[in-house]
């Protein structure tokens, strides 16, 4: 599961920005051109549940008018609707768990959830026990690697001494 503060902004920024911004059918377009028709399909559809799942738990005057101001202009109102889905995810596990669970959920299509594929916009991958293959890139930033251990003598591993 990944951090509540990631998740609040990656469905924001990643799925709801361009939605808003660009439109279901531009959006699809963009996102088929990197990822395949399915894979937009998907992608487009994953971003209109989200939305629809937050707006139909947002409850608080704050929250439903931070809804309708982002809907009008996504990209001033990024900051304020994300600080107040962040809010609403960290006081409600249910809540959190239904945003999670859409964000992994396997893309139509595809063998890829959301998340992965939205990995060029969102620049963060867990590919553990991923096949990576075509023409692809994965670039990132390894913070704790499992290291083999050194042999007890350095000449051990040295080949042809």
């Amino acid at each position: 599961m990944i951090e509540i503060a990631l998740l609040a902004t990656t469905v924001v920024s990643k799925f709801l920005v361009p939605l808003f911004t660009k439109g279901k059918d531009e959006f699809t377009d963009d996102l088929a051109k990197t990822g395949g028709k399915a894979a937009a399909d998907g992608l487009v559809k994953t971003a209109q549940e989200l939305w629809r799942r937050i707006t139909g738990r947002f409850s608080k005057d704050n929250e439903k008018s931070a809804a309708t101001l982002f809907e009008t202009d996504p990209e001033d109102m990024q900051k304020v609707m994300t600080k107040v889905l962040q809010q609403r995810l960290e006081d409600d596990a249910d809540f959190r768990k239904q945003i999670q669970d859409l964000v992994d959920t396997p893309v139509a299509g595809t063998s890829q959830t959301s998340w992965q594929l939205m990995g060029e916009y969102v620049g963060a991958v867990d590919a553990r026990n991923a096949t990576i293959s075509g023409n692809a890139s994965v670039s990132g930033l390894v913070v704790n690697p499992a290291r083999p251990s050194a042999p007890a003598n350095p000449k051990d591993g040295e080949a042809g001494s």
